[in-house]
């Protein structure tokens, strides 16, 4: 479902992959009218990425998984912004716009001539939001960067993983760019909110690299006061939460995961484990006492045991668990969206629930060009003749030239 609460709100997003595509995503899913413009020959390339049961199918570029979940609630029109016509209805298209929100290096935007000054000459309205990898200055402004290459930057690869001296470890989910996405979507209400009460219109830059390291305070604050590395330690906390970790059930691949933060939660555990007294038991000896109780209960009636007792716990489940979970299922956390080409498609509510607010239902990722005609045509008045001219001269496209 998306609310009404940005409605009157457009947004152009010039991007590609996930954080940009995903911070305007959350804006379409708030109400605002979001299109994804896209280059004939240069669509977004999470088109092309994650197809479900590995089958392409035809057209591949409508049946990519990445590019439904961060497309949703989006229109789709396809211009050459680097051609003349196509550069000149681009800045048309801002003018009548509210916000425009970008993720690429900063060179993009001004080899497409799309710099502050333009912009304040063509939409003296309009509110910018970057967000290349690494910002707009420094070495490294202009470096490609994708969710694993800023993760890593930013140190987060560094203590993932075992504590036995292996390598560094990818996350399983390349956090740069959700983190990345979420701030950009509060940007952009920061921004209307700010040109409401104030009259402010600014250009927004937003780092990835920044982003994902106001996420990792405790990390990087001990290296920089204690002048150590944290170093990986499985799944062990060691300074706030213990015992901390997974621990296997008696069922076939079952685990819980526990997480005890205080004195009051450890002492409940010890008493549950026959353990009166917090001297009775060493912190090796609790983790064995643990192992022990968790092998001998199935996964669902330990983490029942435990949070009755007071004691933080959940089940250790697989995607296909925790869709299907009975939580899950009674949030109505998935809405199925029918699919014109393709099949119909599970979509993960926006994790906000906002009362009194009017709510829809979610809209397929638009197809390639869906929305030509009523972008050239609505908003810009061409004329049937001169959409059919940008057609001819490969301004704007319904299908990517792959050649």
């Amino acid at each position: 479902m998306r609310y009404d609460i940005l409605r009157g709100v457009r947004v152009v997003e010039l991007g590609s992959a996930w954080a940009g595509p995903f911070a305007a995503r959350l804006l379409a899913d708030l109400g605002a009218e979001v299109i994804k413009v896209e280059a004939p020959r240069r669509p977004d390339m999470v088109r092309f990425s994650v197809y479900l049961d590995d089958d392409a199918g035809e057209p591949a570029w409508e049946r990519g998984a990445h590019y439904q979940k961060f497309s949703r609630n989006k229109k789709s029109c396809i211009i050459d912004v680097q051609s003349a016509r196509g550069r000149e209805l681009f800045l048309r298209l801002l003018a009548k716009s509210d916000i425009f929100l970008e993720n690429n290096t900063p060179r993009v935007r001004e080899q497409l001539g799309l710099t502050d000054d333009v912009l304040r000459e063509v939409a003296p309205n309009l509110v910018c939001i970057s967000m290349p990898g690494f910002g707009l200055t420094g070495p490294y402004r202009d470096y490609l960067a994708y969710g694993l290459t800023v993760e890593g930057f930013s140190g987060l690869s560094s203590v993932t993983g075992y504590g036995d001296g292996s390598p560094p470890t990818r996350s399983a989910v390349p956090y740069g760019d959700p983190v990345a996405g979420v701030y950009g979507a509060i940007a952009g209400v920061v921004a209307l909110l700010g040109k409401r009460r104030h009259g402010v219109v600014s250009h927004l830059e937003l780092s990835q690299h920044e982003a994902l390291i106001t996420m990792l305070p405790d990390l990087l604050l001990r290296a920089q006061t204690e002048g150590n590395d944290p170093q990986p330690q499985d799944n062990r906390d060691g300074i706030v939460y213990d015992p901390q970790g997974v621990f296997a059930c008696a069922g076939e691949d079952e685990w819980i995961a526990i997480s005890v933060s205080n004195g009051k939660e450890r002492d409940a555990l010890l008493r549950l484990l026959g353990l009166s007294a917090r001297a009775d038991a060493s912190d090796l000896d609790l983790h064995r006492a643990l192992e022990g109780w968790a092998r001998q209960r199935r996964r669902d009636e330990a983490v029942d045991i435990l949070q009755g007792a007071g004691i933080p716990a959940g089940p250790v489940l697989s995607p296909r668990e925790m869709t299907e979970h009975e939580q899950v299922e009674a949030r109505q956390v998935y809405e199925d969206v029918a699919h014109p080409l393709y099949r119909t498609l599970p979509y993960s509510r926006i994790p906000i629930r906002i009362s009194g607010a009017a709510e829809q239902a979610d809209s397929h990722a638009p197809l390639f060009g869906e929305h030509n005609d009523e972008v050239f045509s609505g908003l810009l008045g061409l004329s049937h003749d001169e959409i059919q001219q940008l057609y001819d001269q490969g301004v704007t496209a319904d299908a990517p030239d792959l050649t």
